[in-house]
């Protein structure tokens, strides 16, 4: 009931979970779960109090060899929107309503910014001898939540702290004693809270397919999805990052399994990048427009990696869906009142005995649920390539414009809008072309309401094409085709062998029509390739040449022209008469990106000697036909070379999907496989617990409990000595450290089980009673969700070892530790499933096991030759003191971290590191090394929400070197010389036992 039992309850639990757990103890939420216990006390009582927790915990010396309680707190300078209207519990209740009356955490945000003051201040001020508090180990929660000041709140307590005085606490102990550690929730793979922040983004003018709640299918540029949604449902975060949710779904990839399907979304967001943006086009002309930082993925031996859009280079390989057809119910009505109403004529329009018509209409109406005929379907393609509508006055006119000698299409068009108009259309003869025309306002604001376009320029590729019959695809196809497509056949020559180049094409002025069309001619297996090209043409009426970008679609390979002239009756010319087996990129495989050897393919040795970088799939030998070439061949994607990538100056919104379920991928409209913007909160662990609504309220007496019951670390370095410079051997061996290390678990949990069954485990297994129903609550550690975590040492040395370069010195080695960390992290997922236990991988603080590694490499003859080209630390010193002792001055660098002696700048390691941070599941942390510095507080804060807001770095600290008397405490500060006495700095060093 008292605060101070309270505060003394707190110091106890964790210095008894000591005694059972030898790793680091820590409260989650500390303030927020304290306040109550405090309501209505005074600043200067509640500082007495935070002085008595952090004296407690450091009188406490019941860890390994007498040690202090290697202890934590999470803070908060406010109540977390997770916990506002959450009942509080504390004196013995959960004031629910029930037990109590119904209080909430969100009633202490006083206590809570008092608290977190209190507790900096006692950390600023240290000990009696001004000497700082290791322990417990304040981790500052930085949350989008307490990024917004409370304004309201601030105004109504001027007295108070806000958000921003206390946050400036931290950095002003940073800077002091380098003590707080900073926990980043602001990147979109933690998004604490409503957190939505993002930096991974596409172009607006990307084109983007959807599946809407109706089922049905719209590609729009996803600037144009975000401005569809209502202005009152958006969210702005403190960076002015807008999200607007949208439940739809969309083609997603899983890119291990590789197989492509509908996946829900939850939104769409936008931001402001003013920078570059990276241009990607793929030898198929396909293309990409994202920021640097957009992930995307690569090939390499068999697998699709995760990376960033900055490190991808000419020649690289993007996966590619082979397929636009998701299996949706065919549309076979056009709801036309619906399409009407709903592109705003409304007010045009009257629906009489089941026709639609316009308002004194002369002519007959049409269906209110007009068939999706061929008749409808074949008018649509022609107009697409020849067609255009306009109004003059009250008069409006859609019109069909063939060349005279195109007789057979003339006929067919008038016979088509014959056919689901049920009137003839005006045929005239002008001087250069035969129109085919029909006056009638009710069709013209049905092409708009079904977003035919008006113009050249506007051209659009109904979304109704999308969802219709698969047949109905190739009739649209055949008729756009006929009427503005061309066949092209070119002889070439090479020695005596003459060759002809066949093609379909089609060229349009209208960006969306024409990259539509390759997206449509999916669903009938079809891919096409894309072209852009400025062009220079002359003005019919002025004769003047002005500036016009074409697009064009091509269809080159004889497999795809076969594929497209069987569906839709066009091209038939194009196929070549000979029997050869001739295919394009989307039938080849690159050799090595795909994991494939030469002795796999048919004419080995003409593939080896000519240096050819992909095979025919064709002529992939049976037996090579396995595993990941076996996924590559018959998958859903394909990957596909990029030719080029263009930096594109840019100052505009940036768009992104947000959180497609579980793959977290999707495409754009030329089918190009991309990541998407993961909001994740704490919340979503709803769908991974039963109990977590439980948790929340505290129902019989159920809680959050967090933690791992094993750590072990894996040495990267040596799997990379064994490998032999094999790159799947390397993986090979890494997996095969886990296997180990899983056989550990399995010895762990069954000795665990053991203890747990004698009852060797008081403190964790407790059950306390609820002093209001006297039953037993649940266990205090929830044992079964514990986790068993598995470290990586030497990264930088594994990748330098097999590529001759560090982390920092090339691409190469980068790119090589990014895909050993993603193959380790699903592994680690394939072992959890395997083993039914939970197995993160994770950065482990493992210092002290670098150099135990280290040592055991050089002093295992096998590796000491190696050992020697990459560790760090003193070789010759090492070499002079081996047999002397184990404690020899080398290591290998912890984690996924950059060499801590590399000569990079601050910028070049967060570029490196913070890659790693959403791989692995936690442990990992970023250093910024202050040296004997004392920087400015607000400068600190600066850089540190500058590097929250806008890099994945998840954990960070800022560590001081300090000068400690081993008699007398105090703080040596670096000082000027006089002016004229010498250049530099001179430390201060006035004690010989210093």
């Amino acid at each position: 009931k008292r605060a101070e039992v309270a505060v003394l309850h707190a110091v106890k639990a964790l210095g008894s979970a000591q005694t059972n757990f030898a790793g680091g103890q820590g409260y989650y939420n500390f303030l927020t779960f304290m306040a109550p216990f405090l309501e209505g006390m005074d600043y200067e009582e509640i500082k007495q109090l935070m002085q008595m927790f952090v004296y407690e915990m450091t009188q406490m010396m019941v860890a390994r060899g007498g040690q202090v309680v290697f202890s934590s707190v999470q803070l908060s300078p406010g109540v977390p929107t997770l916990w506002r209207d959450k009942p509080c519990v504390y004196r013995g209740k959960v004031w629910n309503g029930e037990q109590a009356p119904l209080r909430t955490y969100g009633e202490f945000e006083r206590e809570v910014r008092l608290l977190f003051k209190a507790l900096m201040e006692v950390m600023l001020e240290g000990d009696y001898w001004g000497k700082p508090f290791s322990f417990p180990k304040p981790e500052i929660s930085i949350e989008p939540d307490f990024l917004n000041e409370d304004e309201e709140f601030n105004r109504e307590h001027p007295d108070l702290p806000t958000y921003q005085d206390l946050y400036l606490m931290t950095f002003e102990l940073a800077s002091k004693y380098g003590t707080p550690y900073y926990d980043n929730q602001i990147p979109p793979y933690r998004g604490a809270g409503e957190g939505i922040s993002c930096y991974q983004c596409l172009a607006g003018d990307e084109l983007v397919p959807i599946v809407d709640s109706n089922g049905r299918t719209r590609i729009r540029k996803i600037e144009d999805l975000f401005e569809d949604t209502p202005e009152e449902n958006r969210q702005t975060d403190l960076y002015g990052t807008e999200f607007a949710p949208l439940d739809a779904k969309t083609p997603s990839v899983d890119i291990v399994g590789m197989t492509a399907s509908l996946r829900p979304f939850h939104g769409i967001m936008r931001k402001k990048h003013s920078g570059e943006v990276l241009r990607i086009t793929l030898e198929s002309g396909w293309r990409i427009t994202v920021t640097p930082d957009h992930p995307v993925f690569t090939l390499a031996a068999g697998r699709f990696t995760k990376t960033s859009a900055r490190r991808l280079s000419t020649g690289d390989y993007l996966p590619v869906v082979k397929t636009a057809e998701f299996g949706s119910n065919p549309v076979r009505e056009l709801d036309t009142a619906e399409a009407l109403r709903a592109a705003g004529h409304a007010g045009e329009i009257v629906l009489r005995d089941g026709e639609v018509n316009i308002r004194n209409a002369k002519n007959r109406g049409l269906s209110e649920m007009l068939p999706v005929t061929q008749d409808f379907v074949r008018f649509l393609g022609y107009y697409l390539a020849e067609g255009c509508s306009d109004t003059s006055g009250r008069r409006y006119t859609v019109r069909l414009s063939f060349g005279k000698h195109e007789e057979d299409l003339i006929k067919d068009a008038a016979a088509c809008i014959k056919g689901f108009l049920g009137y003839e259309p005006l045929i005239s003869e002008e001087a250069t072309a035969v129109n085919v025309t029909v006056n009638s306002k009710l069709l013209y604001l049905l092409l708009d309401a079904i977003s035919c376009g008006k113009c050249a320029a506007e051209k659009n590729v109904p979304d109704l094409l999308f969802d219709v019959d698969r047949e109905l695809v190739g009739t649209y196809l055949d008729a756009a085709f006929r009427g503005d497509g061309n066949i092209s056949v070119q002889a070439g020559q090479q020695g005596s062998y003459i060759h002809r180049a066949r093609s379909i094409r089609i060229k349009l002025v209208s960006r969306n029509a024409v990259q539509k069309l390759v997206w449509l001619a999916q669903r009938i297996g079809v891919q096409m390739n894309y072209v852009e090209q400025e062009t220079t043409v002359t003005h019919p009426q002025t004769g003047k040449p002005y500036a016009l970008t074409a697009y064009t679609c091509t269809i080159t390979a004889q497999d795809q022209i076969r594929r497209f002239s069987q569906k839709t009756g066009y091209g038939t010319t194009a196929i070549t008469g000979s029997s050869r087996q001739t295919g394009g990129i989307f039938t080849r495989l690159p050799i090595e990106a795909s994991g494939l050897q030469y002795t796999g393919l048919v004419y080995a040795s003409q593939y080896a000697s000519s240096g050819h970088h992909s095979a025919q799939v064709s002529l992939i030998r049976p037996e090579a036909q396995t595993g990941n070439v076996e996924r590559l061949i018959n998958g859903d994607i394909h990957p596909v070379r990029i030719r080029s990538i263009e930096r594109l100056p840019y100052d505009g919104y940036v768009y992104d999907l947000v959180d497609v379920a579980d793959t977290h991928t999707f495409t754009n409209a030329l089918g190009i496989v991309t990541g998407n913007c993961c909001a994740y909160q704490f919340s979503s662990l709803a769908d991974e617990d039963d109990e977590f609504e439980d948790k929340l309220y505290f129902r019989e007496g159920k809680h959050f409990s967090m933690g791992s019951w094993q750590v072990m670390s894996i040495n990267c370095p040596r799997a990379a000595y064994k490998a032999e410079g094999d790159q799947e051997r390397l993986f090979a061996e890494l997996k095969s450290f886990m296997d180990i290390a899983v056989d550990l678990y399995r010895i762990k949990r069954r000795w665990m089980s053991l203890i747990r069954t004698n009852g060797r485990m008081p403190f964790a297994m407790q059950r306390p009673k609820d002093p209001n129903t006297g039953e037993r609550g649940t266990v205090g550690v929830d044992l079964e969700g514990l986790v068993y975590t598995i470290g990586v040492v030497g990264v930088n040395e594994m990748v330098q070892h097999f590529t001759g370069h560090q982390l920092h010195e090339s691409k190469e080695a980068f790119r090589l530790a990014v895909r050993a960390m993603t193959e380790l992290e699903m592994y680690a997922r394939e072992l959890s499933k395997k083993h039914n236990m939970t197995i993160a991988l994770a950065r482990t603080p493992a210092e002290t096991t670098g150099q135990r590694f280290a040592v055991a490499d050089l002093l295992d003859e096998r590796f000491r030759e190696h050992a020697l080209k990459v560790i760090k630390g003193d070789a010759e010193q090492a070499l002079d003191m081996l047999g002397t002792t184990l404690d020899l001055p080398i290591y290998y660098t912890n984690g996924t971290h950059v060499a801590p002696g590399a000569p990079v700048p601050l910028t070049k390691r967060i570029e490196i590191e913070h890659i790693f941070f959403p791989i692995v599941d936690g442990g990992n942390i970023f250093h910024v090394w202050l040296g004997e510095a004392r920087p400015d507080p607000r400068g600190l804060m600066e850089m540190a929400m500058n590097l929250c807001r806008t890099t994945q770095i998840g954990y960070f600290a800022f560590t001081r070197d300090l000068t400690v008397s081993l008699k007398e405490y105090r703080e040596y500060k670096p000082v000027r010389q006089d002016r004229g006495t010498g250049a530099g700095l001179s430390p201060v060093a006035d004690r010989a036992d210093a």
